[in-house]
């Protein structure tokens, strides 16, 4: 389980603490390329009975309340923690390549918001992931396709 299972699993997320999800960190950037934060990304399917997964999450690094003890050493190294910051259903994103060499994705928003992720993984798992990531994508897309709603026709001459 990654840290976006984590986050769900706290209990605070109701239904989403058990839904299967697909997690990978990113580096939000730029479209040129600068790195603007960090993110963690998850596709769920909300439900077991879906064919495919029908929402977006979006999580950041939580911030570390101030006063606290910033000086001691941990007991041992405890996982990061996440702060959930995101949740769409996907029918309003469109995820996408952006750019294969540089592990790029595109999100775009309904609203028209377009930002991009660079995949954040060790070397030897990076092509491998990937790929994974491309695969959902292309499923994503296909399935979408399928269930658009076919082309509005213009009203022919009444029958008679």
């Amino acid at each position: 389980m990654g840290g976006l299972g984590r986050c769900l699993a706290r209990g605070e997320y109701g239904r989403l603490r058990d839904c299967p999800l697909f997690e990978s960190d990113f580096l939000q950037v730029t479209r040129s390329g600068d790195v603007a934060s960090r993110v963690t990304v998850g596709i769920a399917a909300t439900s077991p009975c879906l064919a495919l997964p029908d929402l977006l999450l979006l999580a950041r690094p939580a911030r570390v309340p101030s006063g606290g003890p910033s000086h001691a050493p941990p007991a041992r190294a405890q996982p990061e923690e996440l702060e959930l910051f995101g949740l769409l259903p996907l029918r309003f994103a469109r995820l996408s390549l952006h750019s294969a060499r540089h592990h790029q994705l595109q999100v775009r928003l309904a609203s028209g918001r377009t930002f991009y992720l660079q995949l954040l993984a060790p070397p030897r798992r990076l092509e491998g992931l990937f790929a994974r990531w491309l695969r959902l994508l292309y499923l994503l897309r296909c399935h979408g396709e399928r269930r658009a709603p076919p082309p509005l026709r213009s009203p022919g001459p009444p029958p008679g």
